[in-house]
């Protein structure tokens, strides 16, 4: 699979990268998570949260991470972007399972949250 875009948490260190299956998987490999549509789940089917402009959020609407091009709003300052690790062999990507019906967006926050991009798929 082909590497479309990084996540990186809030001091600017990458820790995801988002497959063109829009697999979630970690610098070593592991597969965290997937999106579908704008929604983020975890492999047990449980909807965390969703991705717009490059911004990732948590359920509550605080930023999570961000993106290569970051341009949601509203949002904190993004720091600056920490070089990206060798990736490691990505794990062959699980069933998907059936997924959370998705709630009401709350209003999105310019603060962070308190989890970082990876603990957000392991509530």
């Amino acid at each position: 699979m082909k590497e479309i875009n990084v996540i990186y948490n809030r001091y600017g260190a990458p820790v995801l990268r988002l497959l063109s299956d829009w697999r979630l998987v970690s610098f070593s490999g592991k597969n965290i998570g997937f999106i579908k549509g704008e929604n983020l789940f975890n492999y047990s089917g449980e909807y965390v949260g969703w991705i717009q402009n490059d911004v990732m959020r948590d359920r509550d609407g605080y930023v999570v991470g961000f993106g290569e091009k970051p341009i949601d709003y509203p949002a904190p300052l993004f720091p600056f972007k920490q070089l990206k690790p060798f990736p490691g062999f990505v794990e062959l990507a699980p069933l998907r399972p059936l997924t959370q019906h998705v709630p009401l967006k709350p209003l999105k926050s310019f603060s962070w949250s308190q989890r970082d991009p990876i603990s957000l798929f392991f509530q």
